[in-house]
């Protein structure tokens, strides 16, 4: 009977001969691609603005559909229901997302507008290995720095529209009807 052998914690480090963690980092960096650092930043960038928007989404798109659950004081019930319903919401990407919320948003800010060219820029870095086909709004934040400020500035922007959307669209209804059970009861 062959027993497994414990594995070392470091394994991979070396079967690459590498010894350290910058050294695995530099690797892996020249591995991937022949980008520069800049190049890397910018990249890196783009997928951590899609992201920070993403995150702010997904928490609307939960709350937003998280309402319409039918919660009873089983709480064994309620446990299943929402597991269930965490791990769908959980898979709906991007796209899904915010083609269902767009026609609402869009209405609510301006700012919100520029949420599918964040996306689309993001697929962009993500499919293409040419930066100069990398664009946003028309211009390269690899080769623009005015436009790599710009897609920085849109994010904060829709960041800054993001809570008070929140408040107007979920949080506002949810306490205005709950001071209405209060006075009323339920009916």
């Amino acid at each position: 009977m062959n027993a497994q052998q414990p594995h070392s914690p470091n394994r991979y480090l070396e079967l690459l001969n590498l010894k350290t963690r910058e050294e695995a980092y530099k690797w892996v960096k020249k591995m991937a691609s022949d980008l520069s650092e800049d190049e890397h930043t910018v990249r890196s960038c783009i997928f951590d603005l899609h992201a920070s928007v993403e995150l702010e989404l997904r928490r609307i798109y939960y709350h937003l559909f998280k309402q319409l659950l039918f919660l009873t004081d089983d709480e064994a019930e309620n446990e299943k229901t929402l597991a269930e319903f965490n791990k769908t919401i959980s898979n709906v990407s991007f796209g899904q997302m915010y083609r269902v919320l767009q026609p609402i948003m869009n209405k609510w800010y301006g700012e919100f507008e520029n949420i599918g060219d964040v996306n689309e820029t993001r697929n962009l870095a993500a499919h293409h290995s040419d930066e100069a086909k990398v664009l946003y709004k028309g211009r390269s934040p690899f080769s623009d720095a005015d436009c790599f400020a710009q897609m920085a500035f849109d994010v904060w922007a829709i960041k800054q529209s993001m809570p008070k959307f929140f408040w107007h669209t979920i949080e506002k209804p949810r306490e205005k009807l709950r001071r209405y059970y209060e006075k009323f009861g339920d009916i």
